[in-house]
């Protein structure tokens, strides 16, 4: 499971929610209860296995709401799976590319949750470094700059989805309300304007 995901439909995970948020914990109970060393004592394959661990861990503080602990393990995730390109410039394999992206969009996920939007936009940046195709990163990216009034950055972010996915409903609603909210920060600075200076 991971946090809110564009063209994921609500209504079609309520059967599935209990059973999987069980494993979900079962997961993180496993990964907090081993003993952790440092990434640099690690193999790659090492600091990506804790790294998904520590995901579980921020997916099931996310889901009890606690914001600020998502994003810590989100961001211990990342320390882990980023290690050996940041530390020796080894390139990261693919697994480890994924877990990174996933690590990154639902660390975005719990800022836009805690009223952080310019972080969310940050990490999402970053994600998109990894993976320039992944869609749920760009529609969180768009959600950010959307709440921060960053109109034509969220219309941009939006279009990118739909030339990835050109039926996202989600992408489409995103693109109008964001346009909609456009033209009302003009309109209403247009009429501040003239109250000014009229």
């Amino acid at each position: 499971w991971e946090p809110t995901q564009p063209g994921s439909s609500p209504a079609n995970l309520v059967p599935r929610l209990g059973t999987h948020y069980s494993a979900m914990a079962d997961a993180a109970e496993a990964h907090k209860s081993k003993t952790h060393r440092e990434p640099a004592q690690l193999t790659q394959a090492e600091c990506t296995e804790h790294a998904i661990g520590e995901k579980e861990c921020g997916n099931a503080a996310f889901k009890a709401q606690d914001w600020n602990t998502a994003v810590g393990r989100y961001q211990e995730g990342l320390r882990y799976a980023l290690y050996a390109n940041g530390h020796h410039g080894e390139p990261l394999d693919e697994d480890t590319k994924q877990a990174a992206v996933a690590l990154f969009s639902n660390c975005a996920a719990a800022h836009l949750k805690q009223g952080s939007p310019q972080f969310a936009v940050e990490v999402c940046t970053r994600a998109l470094c990894l993976d320039m195709l992944n869609v749920k990163v760009y529609f969180r990216r768009a959600q950010a700059q959307l709440a921060l009034g960053n109109h034509d950055h969220a219309i941009e972010d939006a279009l990118r989805i739909l030339d990835l996915e050109p039926e996202n409903k989600e992408a489409e609603q995103l693109r109008l309300r964001a346009t909609a909210e456009a033209k009302h920060s003009k309109d209403k600075d247009k009429a501040f304007c003239a109250r000014m200076f009229g």
